[in-house]
């Protein structure tokens, strides 16, 4: 006989243990797919037997990539987990939620790659570079600013910018980088590196900064954590406009939606053209591009 309280246990034991191969020693053993339906029927038991939901539940988290080793450092803004969808039909229900939400409104979407990387957040005070700090458990970090500071293109000052400003983005690795250290390896008799991904999430962490600088990693900036003012934007788009004339390095190409129905379309593009980007992808980001205003 199926026995729910067994499965919840079972799945959420699968789910940690898939976090700490993922955050902690970046080697996971399942796709990104296949974690996400683990969740999936982990949240659809404990939706169906609320007695056995806990608030520690991995339901509940967006995972931990904390090291004993460093300092933590508390987001001013968390950095929340994204929602997902891998239906067509999902995406366009929510649109049109959002539509019956904001009726009076027209709603834009801006429409990004999702880059494959290491989430990481920047603090800039008065216009310079103060702390790097990874994503952690979405609350707090680890301090990753001496491994940080050495990646090439990011600006260690930027002008006529808020007094404060968190700026967010991934480091990641080029697939060219990645075979050179791989090559070097096997030449040496040394077990290869699995992904771009897993190399970038283990030397961003490196203890010893100049061992890490003999890996070269790049980063790519796309969205805004804390800032105050903190109405200093108005919309996704003048996020992506205002990175740009910093001078960050960002993304290659991202697409204006005029509503939901369009923004899959430009998922479709964006499907078709990825492989050519310089940084390694696994689907898309949707956001609304200026904030709703709501009379609720």
């Amino acid at each position: 006989m199926p026995d729910p309280k067994k499965d919840i246990i079972r799945l959420r034991a699968e789910i940690v243990e898939h976090d700490r191969l993922y955050y902690k020693d970046a080697q996971p053993k399942i796709d990104d797919q296949a974690y996400d339906r683990l969740k999936l029927e982990l949240a659809q038991l404990e939706a169906a037997m609320p007695e056995f939901k806990l608030d520690t539940s991995p339901t509940q988290s967006v995972g931990d990539d904390r090291l004993e080793a460093f300092e933590s450092y508390r987001h001013r803004k968390p950095m929340l987990s994204l929602d997902n969808t891998y239906n067509t039909d999902e995406l366009i229900d929510f649109g049109r939620r959002l539509l019956k939400r904001f009726p009076e409104q027209a709603l834009a979407y801006l429409v990004e790659p999702k880059i494959d990387g290491v989430a990481v957040s920047l603090t800039y005070e008065y216009g310079k570079l103060i702390r790097a700090v990874s994503r952690g458990n979405g609350i707090t970090g680890d301090d990753i600013t001496s491994n940080v500071r050495d990646i090439r293109g990011l600006p260690d000052s930027i002008y006529n910018a808020p007094e404060t400003l968190e700026v967010r983005g991934e480091i990641y690795m080029q697939h060219s980088e990645f075979e050179r250290i791989n090559s070097k390896r096997e030449a040496e008799g040394q077990s290869l590196y699995a992904n771009p991904r897993n190399l970038a999430a283990g030397t961003i962490k490196l203890l010893d900064p100049a061992e890490a600088r003999n890996r070269q990693l790049d980063i790519v900036l796309y969205g805004i954590g804390a800032c105050e003012p903190h109405d200093y934007f108005n919309s996704q788009s003048e996020i992506q406009k205002n990175l740009k004339d910093w001078h960050f390095p960002v993304l290659e190409k991202y697409w204006l939606a005029d509503g939901i129905e369009d923004a899959w379309k430009c998922i479709e593009e964006l499907d078709r053209i990825r492989s050519k980007f310089t940084y390694p992808t696994d689907g898309a980001v949707v956001k609304l591009d200026n904030t709703p205003r709501s009379h609720t």
